[in-house]
């Protein structure tokens, strides 16, 4: 079965929530084949199910600490793209607060951008884990940035042990088990990213956040 984010062949990990995962022999990342996904009827309602709203405290102050982060490690930056930013787009509201030019995308809920946008940061929460295609979503995302432009994601590394996946951890993981959460990262897919994609990665937390930067190559693509 070929990876979604590289295509290169992957090899099956474990039976677990009544689904598969299967482990990609070349970036490392972790997914749930296609015919476990469930209906995006249902994956909407599930979306809708999430208190994400400026009054929940605890979601505000999670979005205020990544961007307290992009203000640093970001500088220059003016305009951004939310990408995956649900039925009630918090970040993009917050990133306005504080002086940015935002623009919020979602498959479900804000299906439109405009033409020929281009953007100095994309900055992606809780989405990546959601992606069907994460290959063919990067390829189209990376155009989109301006040069030198940034991308900074957001989603939960998945258990790691001396740098290797802790196949224990990963099967008592509580993050696998949203029938939404379909792909999963750990820190050698985001290096795969960051080569693949001609970026320099200037923020990884092994936790939870990475931020790239498109490096000077890319400027002759």
């Amino acid at each position: 079965m070929s990876c979604p984010l590289c295509y290169s062949p992957s090899e099956f990990l474990l039976k677990a929530d009544r689904r598969e995962y299967h482990l990609c022999s070349n970036c490392r990342l972790i997914f749930v084949p296609s015919r476990f996904f469930i209906t995006p009827e249902k994956e909407i309602e599930r979306y809708l199910e999430h208190e994400n709203s400026v009054d929940n405290e605890g979601y505000v102050r999670m979005f205020q600490e990544k961007i307290d982060l992009i203000t640093d490690y970001c500088p220059e930056v003016r305009t951004v793209l939310d990408y995956g930013c649900g039925y009630e787009p918090v970040l993009k509201t917050l990133l306005e607060r504080r002086g940015y030019r935002a623009e919020g995308y979602d498959p479900y809920f804000f299906p439109e951008l405009k033409e020929n946008s281009s953007f100095d940061l994309i900055v992606s929460t809780e989405t990546f884990e959601h992606l069907k295609r994460p290959g063919e979503e990067l390829d189209t995302l990376t155009p989109l940035l301006s040069p030198r432009g940034y991308c900074a994601v957001m989603t939960q590394f998945y258990p790691t042990q001396d740098g290797q996946l802790d196949k224990l951890g990963f099967l008592n993981w509580y993050y696998k088990r949203d029938p939404t959460h379909i792909c999963f990262y750990g820190p050698k897919t985001f290096e795969w990213i960051a080569h693949h994609h001609n970026f320099d990665m200037i923020l990884n937390n092994n936790k939870d956040f990475v931020i790239f930067q498109k490096n000077s190559s890319s400027q002759h693509l």
